[in-house]
């Protein structure tokens, strides 16, 4: 019986060592990452400087959303294309130069906001920014690469 017990106990144990362990959910799990936080920004902006570089973050993020959307369902339909019973060649290459276009497009925008950031700021803080690096600051589901300019 005392068995039994101590057997029913572990397992009760495991059970919610286990539940602790899944309760984030999928992904890298909680964490700081590459991106916009508080050891991103250059030092000593003024009020202005802070409300044209939130709006550029803002409109860049728009932006790049529906370029990302765009880009995501250009990828589905490229995997239907390789699905498909038999393979065309030429409408998967079609399909990867609509997928490159639009990659670049999303380069093209974040070095105009990059650009943008870069003529806020005056030359004292433009030279300040390396040693500040490329930003370290609350990551979205994990340890990741943010997106867009770092300052």
């Amino acid at each position: 019986m005392k068995k039994m017990i101590v057997a029913i106990g572990l397992i009760g144990a495991m059970a919610l060592s286990t539940a602790t362990a899944f309760a984030w959910g999928p992904g890298w799990g909680r964490g700081y990452g590459y991106g916009y936080g508080p050891g991103a920004a250059a030092p000593n902006l003024s009020a202005d400087q802070v409300a044209k570089l939130q709006k550029i973050q803002a409109d860049r993020y728009a932006e790049a959303a529906k370029l990302r959307n765009d880009m995501l369902a250009k990828r589905l339909e490229l995997q239907a294309l390789f699905r498909a019973p038999v393979l065309d060649q030429v409408k998967i290459a079609a399909k990867q130069k609509e997928i490159a276009a639009l990659q670049a497009q999303l380069n093209e925008k974040s070095l105009a906001a990059r650009t943008a950031v870069a003529e806020v700021l005056t030359p004292e803080q433009r030279a300040q920014l390396p040693a500040y690096g490329p930003g370290f600051g609350r990551g979205g589901k994990g340890m990741g690469m943010g997106f867009g300019p770092r300052w």
